[in-house]
């Protein structure tokens, strides 16, 4: 076969593809860990993390390839904020991640039911082995490491409506990371509640905010977890295996 000029400007059309191909998923799974440590932006993580912002900003955009050094970094980092993910997974696309639906769609496990109003009986949840009353498949990738609670009660309409499915880091986060976010939580008293989290008027205490009810004060958490993502209840579908 003999190369020429217009052969070769072909391969390296091809080889350019690739290459953003590359750049830009890697900048996803980027985004995914970010979104399950719990910072609000790629901003957030770069300057409490004293990263240099630009290079920070380019990788998770998909614009600058992200080299070795810098994915162990950003696993180190997001492993000690509770995140499941390895430079390895940064890089190249995670080999624990959760097997896809026949489709190819990402499959998450619900936890059980989240109250966005008052309190709900969780007493009669029956999980499997695994810890998930049933799992559904989601229109997008989840970082490793993400559950997911089915949304009960409206008083967080018109954000978050019954029958949504909201998605979170299992290792969850420190409350005081996730001040004015939304967030799912675990209180001392054994309810679960998904609400945006506001600092308490007494230290290890937080205020727990509704859209269309009373303000939830001073309660003590035992467990949180910022929001990665919502699918409302029209595009989830339930995994049969």
């Amino acid at each position: 076969m003999i190369n020429t000029p217009s052969s070769d400007f072909a391969v390296e059309v091809v080889d350019t593809m690739r290459e953003s191909r590359i750049r830009t998923d890697q900048g996803e799974r980027l985004r995914l860990a970010r979104l399950a440590a719990g910072y609000r932006s790629a901003r957030d993580a770069a300057l409490r993390n004293a990263w240099p912002e630009s290079t920070y900003r380019a990788h998770e955009a998909g614009t600058r390839t992200i080299g070795q050094d810098d994915a162990e970094r950003y696993a180190e980092r997001f492993r000690r904020d509770g995140v499941q993910v390895t430079a390895k997974g940064l890089l190249f696309g995670d080999d624990e991640a959760s097997d896809p639906a026949a489709d190819g769609a990402p499959v998450v496990g619900v936890r059980g039911v989240i109250s966005a109003g008052g309190l709900i009986a969780t007493g009669d949840e029956q999980p499997d082995p695994s810890g998930n009353l049933f799992e559904v498949t989601v229109p997008f990738a989840v970082p490793p490491g993400t559950i997911a609670f089915r949304v009960a009660g409206a008083s967080m309409h018109p954000k978050y409506e019954p029958d949504d499915i909201v998605l979170c880091a299992q290792a969850g986060q420190s409350p005081d990371r996730l001040i004015g976010c939304y967030a799912a939580v675990a209180t001392a008293d054994g309810n679960r509640f998904l609400k945006k989290i506001l600092r308490g008027s007494r230290r290890g205490s937080y205020h727990l905010e509704s859209h269309n009810a009373p303000l939830m004060p001073d309660r003590r958490l035992v467990w949180a977890s910022g929001i990665i993502s919502t699918v409302h209840a029209q595009h989830w579908t339930r995994f049969a295996g």
